[in-house]
C-alpha cells in the first residue's frame, strides 16, 4: 500500500595532465530524494523513527557539510521529517543488500522543493543531481593475495560497492582491465607512491576523478584504505576493520565529501 500526503595538497605538477575537473562523464542521479531502510515494524512510532531516519540518509547525500547533523536547518527538518514525506511504502520482499533474509522495507520519497526551500533559507551548501563520474580501482587483498575486484566472481563486493555508491549518490566507473590494462598495471601500483602511471591508464575513461583502494580481509572485516584524486589534489583516508558493507560506504563517503565540497553550491535567497 501507498500511502501519499497532499581543499587538499596538490599533487606533483607532472600529474596535473592526467586529470580534468571539467564533468567529462558526468550522469543524472536519480531518486536522491528516496530511499529505503529496515522498519522494525509498521506501527506509527516504528514509523516515525524510519521516517526521521531516512530524511537523514537523504540529507547526507545532497548537503555539503562534514557533519550535517550539526546544521541547525538540518536539526529542524529531522523533528518533523513526516511533514516532508510526498509518499512512503511498506514491502515484504528479500532485501540481500541490507539483510541475510526477509526484510520489511519502508521506502520513502520526501518533498524536494519543501526540503531546498528550507535549505535555500538556511544558506546550506546543496550537491544537485549532475554529478560526475568516478573512476574506481579497487584491490582485494584477502588470504595472502592480492587481486583486482572482479565483479563476475566478487557478487558480494558487486552487491556492497553498488549499496554503498546508490547510499551517497555518488555515480562510479570500473576500469575495463582488458589486456591493455592488465600489461601496464599491476595491483602494487594501485596505492603505491607513485600514482603517475595509475593516472596515466585512468586518462583513457576521461573522467574528472579517480578513486583508488584496497581492502584487506582480516577474519570477519575489512580494513579499507583510499586515495582520491581530483582537482590536482589527493586525499588520501583508511578506515577501522569493519563488515564489507560499511567498509565500502567508508570508500564512498570519502569520495562523497570531495566531489561535493567542490560541486556543491549554497542555494541564493529570493
Amino acid at each position: 500500500m501507498i500511502f501519499t500526503k497532499g581543499k587538499q595538497a596538490c599533487l606533483p605538477v607532472f600529474l596535473l595532465a592526467c586529470l580534468t575537473v571539467a564533468p567529462v562523464r558526468a550522469v543524472e542521479v536519480k531518486g536522491l530524494y528516496e530511499i529505503e531502510l529496515i522498519a522494525n515494524s509498521q506501527s506509527a512510532a516504528d514509523r516515525e523513527q524510519a521516517i526521521k531516519q531516512a530524511l537523514y540518509g537523504v540529507l547526507n547525500r545532497v548537503l555539503v557539510a562534514d557533519d550535517i547533523a550539526k546544521i541547525p536547518a538540518v536539526q529542524e527538518v529531522l523533528n518533523g521529517a513526516q511533514h516532508y514525506v510526498k509518499q512512503f511504502q511498506y514491502s515484504l520482499i528479500a532485501a540481500d543488500e541490507y539483510s541475510a533474509g526477509d526484510a520489511r522495507l519502508i521506502r520513502v520519497e520526501f518533498d524536494e522543493d519543501q526540503l531546498l526551500e528550507v535549505m535555500r533559507k538556511s544558506q546550506v551548501g546543496i550537491w544537485s543531481e549532475i554529478r560526475p563520474d568516478t573512476l574506481v580501482w579497487l584491490v582485494v587483498d584477502e588470504d595472502g593475495k592480492r587481486q583486482f575486484y572482479n565483479p563476475e566472481t566478487m557478487p558480494d563486493f558487486e552487491s556492497a560497492l553498488a549499496l554503498a555508491a546508490k547510499i551517497k549518490g555518488v555515480p562510479v566507473i570500473f576500469p575495463m582491465l582488458d589486456l591493455e590494462e592488465q600489461q601496464r598495471i599491476s595491483v602494487s601500483e594501485v596505492l603505491g607512491a607513485d600514482s603517475r602511471n595509475l593516472l596515466a591508464v585512468s586518462a583513457r575513461y576521461e573522467v574528472p576523478a579517480v578513486m583508488a583502494g584496497r581492502v584487506t580481509g582480516k577474519g570477519q572485516c575489512w580494513q579499507g584504505d583510499w586515495a582520491f584524486y581530483f582537482d590536482n589534489k589527493i586525499k588520501q583516508w583508511s578506515s577501522d576493520c569493519l563488515p564489507l558493507k560499511a567498509a565500502m560506504q567508508e570508500g564512498m563517503r570519502g569520495a562523497y565529501n570531495v566531489l561535493s565540497g567542490y560541486y556543491g553550491v549554497k542555494p541564493k535567497p529570493e
